[in-house]
């Protein structure tokens, strides 16, 4: 359906004597109506043509705001259909504990469908023996997994696990457990810290096939080595999740012990 409230905005609200570009205020614009909820999810936009008209601007200014947004995520393009507003990313929580993945959606209330694509234990590379302090090529577990929430494939991720601190962990089921959990309540591993990086990078080709999206398209990649409470590196990992679908909420404590 087009989006009926869209005629709560209007040309008056892009400030000409501003000099501030008109495609980055009506990208604004919009993004206000999307993330306040003003507009529901899969409501229809008017066409470029409609929204020239409406704003008095050129097609390449509406399309350079729409196409931002779509890169965002906060709307979406279907051929021949036209151009709606997306479903709300996921935001997955960093607390300022060492949670899993599972812990944060499992928390928001979301199931997690988890797709096994490697399991097996391989001599560590290189990188993987220096993060987890192990000699080369001592033996670790790789566990390569695509997960999805309501049937939409959100991440990959590929972790390594000391196979020596978990003996039997390749035979476990991962589609049923989380391998927080396994560590938890199978191994008495409980983790005092982890350290995680994330930057932007583009999906290959293969990333792309896993995660339903075009090869070169925005990924927020993370990279993690997990301790335990001594200081023993226990897992390291690589997430690459979808940026269209993702995002993170990270929140800070101010100690209590003050000296």
């Amino acid at each position: 359906m087009v989006n009926n409230n869209f005629t709560d905005i209007s040309a008056s609200d892009i400030d000409k004597d501003l000099p501030i570009p008109y495609h980055y205020q009506l990208r604004e614009l919009l993004r206000d109506e999307i993330t306040s909820g003003h507009w529901d999810v899969g409501e229809r936009l008017p066409s470029e043509r409609e929204l020239c008209d409406a704003f008095n601007l050129s097609r390449t200014t509406i399309r350079e705001a729409i196409d931002a947004l779509v890169s965002e995520g906060l709307l979406r393009r279907e051929k021949g259909r036209g151009t709606f507003v997306s479903e709300p990313k996921i935001t997955e929580k960093w607390l300022g504990a060492p949670d899993s993945f599972t812990d944060s959606m499992v928390e928001q209330g979301y199931h997690i469908e988890t797709k096994v694509l490697t399991l097996s234990i391989v001599p560590a590379p290189h990188r993987v023996a220096r993060e987890l302090r192990l000699r080369s090529e001592e033996p670790v577990i790789v566990l390569d997994r695509l997960r999805l929430i309501l049937n939409e494939p959100i991440l990959v991720v590929t972790s390594y696990i000391s196979e020596k601190h978990c003996p039997g962990l390749v035979m476990e089921d991962f589609t049923s457990h989380s391998l927080y959990q396994l560590f938890r309540e199978k191994y008495n591993i409980h983790l005092g810290r982890a350290k995680r990086v994330m930057e932007a990078v583009a999906a290959d080709d293969l990333e792309a096939s896993l995660l339903n999206v075009r090869p070169g398209a925005p990924l927020l990649l993370i990279e993690s080595t997990a301790y335990l409470e001594d200081g023993t590196p226990i897992e390291y990992f690589k997430a690459r999740h979808r940026g269209d679908r993702t995002r993170f909420q990270v929140d800070s404590f101010k100690s209590l012990l003050t000296r």
